[in-house]
């Protein structure tokens, strides 16, 4: 299975796009990347390393996309971009299964939204990261974590049904569905979630009511349903808790003798625990609704991040993600034209 690589966009360039696609052809047999960005660039950095030349193929595109253009504006007037290209790329050849980026959010977003279009009936896309949680080996989704910022209650609806269908295709049965709210009580929330929560009670998915954003990661829960704006404050400060936690940690060890010393006995067990929480070994998020695999990876993604990310989005295209979430929206009666 092709899947295509928009080399530009990372915060440490096409160098670690490249490699990362590198270790991916080089792990999996079965997988080839199309690398999408400034050939000269690219191909420099592919000398650096052995590889089936056969299953990677360079697209030359000059032309880049920055955080600082408006999304809509870039994607429609740079066509020359990597990110316009890769995304030409992945609409139009049938073996194409998915994509990654790690550009601009908005921009990704937007150019998948217009350039590789919605699955029929959904209202709006929403990204999707997996997160760690107490059980080891087992993640959960949070859906939306920022492609919505206002949502109304068909659009929470729909991303509730999405989320299932991807969990359901990451091989988890009957993924438990929760709202995020203020309080796990069923009257707790604002006029949002008390709508989205009683058109939820009616729907064939196992939904498990309210849940309170501290229990988010005790692996209670498969798929954690809000709007983009309470998603990304969620997201960012669960992020931001566990890097300042893993510093304090750090600090505290260094502080005396006898600490660094237990810390060596535990060396094995805080390995461990740095990469559970690391998100580089999960890969990207997944845009959810669009008719193509779409991954985005973080800014600062290593290598083996987008190796993840391209492992990811090739196993998503093999369980036919889109199709499942097509075929569950239609089932459950909420294919709406906005």
């Amino acid at each position: 299975m092709k899947i295509v690589v928009d080399a530009f966009g990372s915060d440490r360039g096409e160098a670690v796009m490249t490699e990362g696609s590198v270790l991916a052809v080089n792990e999996d047999k079965s997988v080839s990347v199309i690398i999408v960005g400034d050939a000269d660039v690219i191909n420099a950095e592919l000398a650096k390393y052995s590889y089936d030349k056969d299953r990677i193929e360079v697209v030359d595109a000059k032309g880049k996309i920055t955080n600082n253009d408006v999304p809509t504006l870039a994607i429609r007037q740079k066509k020359d971009s990597s990110l316009v290209k890769a995304l030409e790329i992945t609409k139009d050849d049938p073996e194409v299964g998915g994509m990654v980026s790690a550009g601009s959010t908005g921009a990704v977003l937007t150019g998948a939204f217009l350039k590789i279009g919605r699955i029929k009936g959904v209202l709006r896309p929403a990204l999707c990261p997996l997160l760690p949680t107490l059980i080891e080996d087992q993640k959960v989704a949070l859906v939306d974590c920022g492609a919505n910022m206002d949502c109304r209650p068909e659009h929470l609806e729909q991303f509730a049904l999405m989320g299932a269908s991807y969990m359901k295709t990451m091989g988890k049965e009957n993924p438990r569905v929760a709202l995020v709210s203020v309080g796990d009580e069923d009257k707790k929330g604002n006029e949002l979630t008390h709508e989205v929560f009683a058109r939820l009670k009616k729907q064939p998915i196992n939904f498990v009511g309210n849940m309170e954003s501290r229990y988010a990661l005790t692996g209670k829960y498969d798929v954690l349903v809000t709007d983009g704006f309470v998603g990304n404050v969620l997201l960012k400060s669960i992020e931001g808790t566990a890097g300042m936690v893993m510093k304090m940690m750090k600090n505290s060890i260094t502080e005396s003798f006898w600490a660094k010393i237990g810390a060596l006995f535990m060396k094995k067990q805080l390995k461990k625990l740095k990469n559970r929480m690391d998100y580089q070994q999960s890969g990207g998020a997944v845009f959810l609704g669009v008719k193509k695999v779409m991954v985005k990876g973080h800014g600062s993604s290593t290598a083996t991040s987008i190796k993840n990310s391209i492992f990811q989005a090739k196993l998503l295209a093999e369980k036919n993600l889109v199709k499942n979430i097509e075929e569950n929206l239609e089932a459950f009666g909420l294919v709406v034209n906005e």
